[in-house]
């Protein structure tokens, strides 16, 4: 027998209730778990919707769905390394490049010709502010985003990308302690070993900016078209 609509939309409520609110992780649940419930109530007509279910479910194991979970978030994961990859390439391989050797061109005049309160400042330091402006779109198109989108986890999985810009955050302002002068040598010295870091790790976080955007979006324009299936 087929489920209907509204036996369907229990055995949402039902997947939500076992601790899976998330949308989309609840129709990947359902497509393992509904024709089962369909094939016991089949044999069974005069059992319960709840019957059936938490017999199915019981017999996915003792932990019940969560494999089931693990495995949909891993496979996302996996899709949005590729996104990563593939904008990475693209971005070295198109005329996309442009953009961060034209911005490189800017903050590098700035640090030359201009004394902001009268202070020169380096070329790094111009590339770390570049950054922490990227970083505020970057948030605030996801929070944006987060409203309509929070309850994927297709959507969630995008926490990386700000543990990840958090990460080079950190690194940033702790880098700019080598950049106190606008004259910085590279040498074998400590300092110059960490101020070598410092400028790798300042121009990873320059790049990221012209880089997880477009991951991002891409991220969310995917969980979009769930929503379009799975609230149509």
């Amino acid at each position: 027998m087929k489920l209907s609509p509204s036996q369907i939309t229990d055995l949402k409520k039902l997947i939500s209730y076992k601790g899976y609110p998330e949308i989309d992780l609840q129709f990947e649940i359902l497509d393992h778990a509904a024709c089962k419930v369909e094939v016991l109530l089949e044999e069974r007509p005069s059992m319960d919707l709840d019957d059936a279910f938490r017999k199915v479910h019981s017999e996915f194991g003792i932990f019940g769905f969560s494999d089931l979970a693990e495995s949909y978030t891993k496979s996302i994961g996996k899709r949005y390394r590729r996104f990563f990859w593939e904008e990475f390439i693209s971005f070295f391989t198109s005329y996309r490049i442009i953009y961060p050797a034209t911005i490189g061109f800017i903050l590098y005049w700035l640090s030359v010709y201009t004394r902001p309160f009268g202070m020169q400042l380096t070329l790094p330091f111009w590339a770390v502010a570049f950054f922490f402006v990227g970083l505020i779109y970057i948030i605030v198109s996801y929070y944006r985003a987060n409203k309509s989108l929070k309850n994927y986890v297709a959507f969630k999985s995008t926490n990386n990308f700000l543990l990840i810009l958090n990460v080079f955050m950190q690194m940033n302002i702790h880098g700019l302690r080598f950049f106190e002068n606008p004259d910085y040598v590279i040498d074998l010295t400590v300092r110059g070993v960490f101020m070598a870091l410092g400028i790798l790790i300042i121009a990873l976080s320059f790049l990221s900016i012209f880089l997880l955007p477009k991951v991002l979006d891409r991220s969310i324009a995917e969980t979009r078209k769930l929503q379009s299936i799975y609230e149509s």
